[in-house]
């Protein structure tokens, strides 16, 4: 073997190339092999056509080290990934009967005979090595020559990722250098990712000697720190350091570290001080509510949720004015106001936090566009509303009100 690891992950499929599957598969192998220090440099995905298959395959043996190839292997007559492979290298398909025995073993356990369709589980392109999946009919094909490993696997997400970890994964580290990777994940919200990437530069917080990456999402952005080292601990030092550093500067911003949610983070503020909340919504459906309840344990500070839709509801469980609603409508900073206070007051919860807006994408008019949201939050007896304009669609408008929510409730409590 070269010392090429250049890598390559390859999906095929029909169903996955006209987008009724999404390809899942490509982004679960890609974090496997970042998880071990091996980035692919490129993913392709290509229907099920021998001649395109085998033509991919060959160029990529020609400039990667490693080559991951899922999908095609089963045994109707769309998974043409065997004939690919022959062609590609120009050998001849057999049938491997030691492949054959564990298939018709494997098959047996499970009650059942063998077919003519699964004994072609056992062919095997001349040149690589079949290994029998316990996870699957379906085996893994390998082949190693002129410099370049290749992983051919099932496309079935549970027969892949199996063999990912007990078969591909093992063999890959072995060709790494002995090196130790450590990574950390520091989320952040209420800052854009430019915003927060100019802070740390200008304040010459970027570290040296790890890798830093910028991963904005809806509603927060995640910084991504991997140190490597040769030891766990020159690992570790280099990331403690590393965040030291990036905390002088995104502190104000960090709400938790390595997957810890909004809602989780501000569910453990509130456990601290030991306050309740509630929560009113019109535009947003309850989606506020879900998010908040989706932690667990968050019976101990959530009151209750109340979707108002209507303006009777408004006027009836929160006790918003019919003045206040005819004068500036539904949509408006005095009715999110009276909405937050009035759910506190209603619920006997120590927060109170509402939202109402046109969600669309439909409602909306020259003064009220369909987008425009306001975000009322009231702590004990205090208010305070927002107004945001969104102006996008009907989903996106209500998560991103809802991120708003969230984001202003942990800026208050911490």
């Amino acid at each position: 073997m070269k010392k090429n690891l250049k890598t390559i992950v390859i999906t095929i499929g029909n169903e996955v190339t006209s987008g009724h599957i999404v390809n899942s598969n490509a982004a679960w192998i890609g974090s496997a092999l970042d998880g071990i220090g091996l980035s692919p440099e490129r993913a392709l995905t290509l229907r099920d056509d021998v001649n395109t298959l085998a033509k991919e395959i060959r160029k990529a043996s020609k400039e990667y080290g490693v080559i991951l190839i899922t999908g095609g292997l089963g045994p109707t007559h769309d998974d043409v990934t065997k004939p690919a492979l022959a062609k590609a290298f120009g050998v001849k398909i057999f049938r491997d009967a030691a492949m054959l025995k564990e298939l018709a073993k494997f098959l047996e356990g499970f009650g059942k005979t063998m077919s003519p369709a699964n004994e072609g589980q056992a062919d095997v392109p001349d040149g690589f090595k079949g290994i029998a999946s316990k996870f699957g009919t379906a085996p893994l094909l390998m082949r190693k020559a002129d410099g370049c490993i290749l992983f051919a696997m099932p496309g079935v997400p549970f027969e892949m990722k199996n063999l990912m970890e007990t078969e591909v994964l093992p063999r890959l580290k072995k060709l790494l250098p002995k090196r130790v990777i450590q990574r950390t994940v520091l989320h952040t919200n209420g800052i854009s990712e430019s915003t927060l990437y100019s802070k740390i530069t200008e304040a010459g917080a970027a570290p040296k000697d790890v890798e830093l990456a910028y991963l904005p999402s809806l509603g927060h952005v995640d910084l991504r720190v991997t140190a490597e080292g040769k030891t766990p601990a020159e690992a570790a030092k280099k990331l403690r350091r590393a965040e030291k550093a990036l905390m002088k500067v995104a502190a104000p911003y960090v709400y938790g570290r390595d997957g810890v949610s909004l809602e989780a983070a501000i569910g453990e503020r509130l456990v601290e001080r030991r306050l309740t909340i509630a929560s009113a919504e019109s535009c947003t459906g309850g989606l506020f509510a879900s998010r908040i309840t989706s932690v667990a344990g968050a019976s101990r500070y959530f009151v209750e949720g109340l979707v108002t839709y209507s303006n009777n509801s408004k006027i009836k469980r929160l006790g918003v004015k019919p003045a206040t609603l005819l004068k500036y409508g539904a949509v408006s900073a005095q009715v999110a106001a009276d909405m937050a206070s009035g759910v506190s007051e209603t619920t006997g919860a120590d927060i109170g936090v509402s939202a109402t807006g046109v969600a669309g994408p439909t409602g909306g008019t020259p003064d009220k566009p369909v987008g425009l949201v306001y975000v009322g939050l009231c702590i004990n007896g205090n208010v305070e509303t927002r107004e945001f304009k969104f102006r996008e669609e009907r989903r996106r408008n209500q998560e991103r009100t809802v991120n708003e929510m969230l984001g202003w409730l942990w800026r208050m409590l911490r």
